[in-house]
């Protein structure tokens, strides 16, 4: 059994990776030649912004930034400001990158990266992962040998979101301690405040400290809503643009069609594509399953429900959409229309257990700060409103609209001073799939590498081009993701060649005898059509179903899938095994007093029959992954799924 991992917040910031590259060579001054070749586009800085640009020239700088101010604007504003100067910026998200390299693009001295990117420069080769880049890191540690920046030096070097994360060079560390809400990935605020002292050895400039104040995303009306109700008072954001109040509404949330409603002329107003709903999470069973088919199939709103939590939101997708998110899937976005749920007491019971009430949480504070205009508050009547909270100053800057069945005014929030819950807590139930996702990335590796034995039993083979995205209505531009369909049909269609059965698409032998007459062409998109379904009444969401009702299921083609299905027969079918597919997996673990329950579904398990299927030690869990590559997360799942079976 592995033992919990000690929090690393209670440990030293790990700095060493800061001095391995303190002496590599892309840190120095020149380049006076670009002044000649850079444009002066017209670019008009807010005073904050150019006083940034300005200090660059001659120091370092760490900047405060709040939600909405404009780092990207700060960006250019250094680019223009200094076009004799290369420089270098370093962001955090690959979409990030691509929005500011195309604002940028008139600068010619100006080169952005996302971490990976830079790190495949330096290496010189693809670093596609948080795993390659840490076995990258390693194996310098290990060997002493730097990797060298051989391309042109850079005058000025950007770092964005510093809190999550020769020596000449100006240094600009931009971030907000406010947003850092990877702490279980060993993400530290620490990073932007002491940023000073981090990276002091590889600069002998001096730093110099600016906030970015002013948002030019919140409404006035919103940041005195934040400010006051969910920080004490403290004006941690200004603001100059005119708004609506924020809206609270009070409402019991199971009754879905009431607190719809309430919400379909808001999204009506500002569109299902200005639109989003956030929660801490959006895949467990609750009230938000509800309320979104009932957006979908009462009020006809397109809407996108991301297949996992852990997978980035993907923009083609959700074009055109309301869009169901959760709060780390959403950061760095922004929408018209934000609607929350679950930020009230129950947040610290279920997610925060182990901070302090008395302080907003991060992640809370970046649902907040993601609407453009209309920030709406789903408040269930049924909890309390957070320790930190001050119904006081609710009244003053909200909109209160009761939906409850009660009259009474909201209660007021519980003292704060609960003591956070340190240490090992374990949830009273979670999946197989999700064990890993509170592990840092070379922890996790760590692990896998000591404790797992890995045996590639074949080679690479050839890949299976099966689209992941799909058009569903080409006339309003819109897209579904089907990867997890095509995972499902895959596995159904060898289950139906082997056994002649479906449970894996949860089907009855009679209705599956009626359609196996079907000819292939007909039998395939039946099959994907059966996946959609069966996907739906898994995760309890409609709207792709719905939004597919018309759709002709066709983008599997039958040479496909029949390659899909020949691979997994060399690798399963054995006359001497039996096969049983769909195979519910539940097993419970007690670790320091604490129970929790392990909830699984193995896609298949294989028995000789010279055992008896009491026998499990003679049995093998196959689980199977329709991906380009797998990874440690795949690797702990299939460890866990076999832990609970046997």
């Amino acid at each position: 059994m592995m033992r919990p991992l000690p929090s690393t917040w209670s440990q030293q910031l790990p700095v060493h990776l800061i001095r391995t590259l303190k002496s590599a060579r892309f840190l120095k001054k020149s380049h006076g030649q670009l002044q000649s070749i850079c444009r002066k586009p017209g670019f008009s800085p807010s005073s904050q912004q150019l006083k940034i640009a300005n200090l660059c020239a001659e120091q370092n700088v760490v900047v405060s930034a709040r939600p909405g101010s404009g780092k990207t604007a700060t960006i250019e504003a250094i680019a223009a400001a200094h076009p004799d100067k290369r420089i270098g910026s370093i962001l955090f998200s690959k979409r990030l990158q691509s929005e500011t390299s195309q604002r940028l693009k008139k600068y010619h001295n100006s080169d952005v990266f996302t971490f990976h990117g830079m790190a495949g420069v330096l290496f010189g080769r693809v670093v596609p992962s948080d795993k390659e880049l840490i076995k990258r890191l390693e194996k310098v540690d290990r060997n002493g040998k730097l990797p060298r920046w051989t391309s042109t030096p850079f005058d000025i070097i950007v770092l964005d979101e510093f809190q999550d994360c020769g020596q000449s060079a100006r240094i600009v560390v931009l971030g907000d301690e406010r947003q850092s809400i990877y702490r279980f990935r060993g993400a530290d605020p620490r990073y932007l405040t002491l940023a000073s002292q981090l990276l002091g050895p590889m600069s002998p400039y001096p730093f110099t400290e600016v906030q970015l104040g002013k948002s030019f995303r919140l409404p006035t009306p919103t940041v005195k809503f934040i400010n006051r109700v969910f920080l004490g008072g403290e004006q941690y954001i200004t603001s100059s643009r005119h708004g609506p109040k924020p809206i609270v509404l009070r409402c019991n949330p199971w009754k879905s069609s009431v607190l719809a409603g309430e919400l379909s002329p808001l999204i009506k107003r500002y569109g299902p594509e200005n639109s989003v709903i956030i929660a801490p999470s959006v895949r467990k069973k609750g009230p938000l399953q509800n309320l979104t088919n009932t957006l979908a199939q009462a009020h006809g709103f397109p809407i996108h429900v991301p297949p996992d939590e852990d997978a980035p939101l993907d923009d083609q997708v959700i074009n055109g959409k309301m869009c169901i998110s959760t709060i780390h899937q959403f950061k760095g976005r922004e929408r018209e229309l934000v609607i929350l749920l679950g930020m009230d007491s129950s947040y610290f019971k279920y997610f925060g257990r182990d901070l302090p009430d008395g302080r907003c949480p991060n992640e809370v504070f970046v649902a907040l700060t993601r609407s453009l205009e209309q920030l709406v508050l789903v408040h269930n009547d049924y909890n309390k409103m957070m320790p930190c909270a001050s119904l006081n100053t609710l009244h003053e800057t909200a909109e209160i609209v009761n939906l409850a069945d009660s009259q009474t005014n909201i209660p007021p929030p519980d003292l704060p001073g609960r003591p956070p819950e340190l240490g090992l807590i374990l949830p009273i139930s979670c999946g197989a799939r999700e064990i890993t996702r509170y592990v840092q990335g070379d922890v996790l590796d760590k692990l896998v590498k000591r404790y797992v034995h890995i045996k590639r039993i074949s080679s690479h083979l050839q890949n299976i081009n099966i689209q992941n995205v799909v058009s569903s209505d080409l006339e309003k531009g819109l897209y579904e993701s089907v990867s997890d369909i095509n995972g499902l049909v895959i596995a159904a269609a060898f289950e139906l060649e082997i056994a002649g059965t479906l449970k894996s698409l949860g089907l009855s032998k009679r209705e599956v005898d009626r359609q196996r007459k079907r000819s292939p062409e007909k039998l395939v998109p039946w099959l994907c059509r059966q996946a959609c379904k069966y996907e739906a009444s898994l995760s309890g969401y409609l709207p792709r179903a719905i939004q597919m009702k018309n759709h002709t299921f066709d983008w599997i083609k039958s040479a496909d899938l029949d390659l899909s299905r020949h691979r997994l027969d060399r690798e399963l079918v054995d006359p001497v095994n039996s096969l049983d597919f769909e195979v519910q997996l539940k097993g419970k673990f007690n670790i320091e007093g604490q129970e929790t329950q392990l909830l699984g579904r193995a896609d298949i398990v294989a028995t000789s029959p010279l055992e008896s299927k009491a026998d499990k030690s003679s049995q093998t869990i196959w689980e199977i992954k329709f991906v380009s590559q797998l990874s440690n997360e795949h690797i702990v799942q299939a460890c866990a799924q076999t832990s609970i079976y046997l």
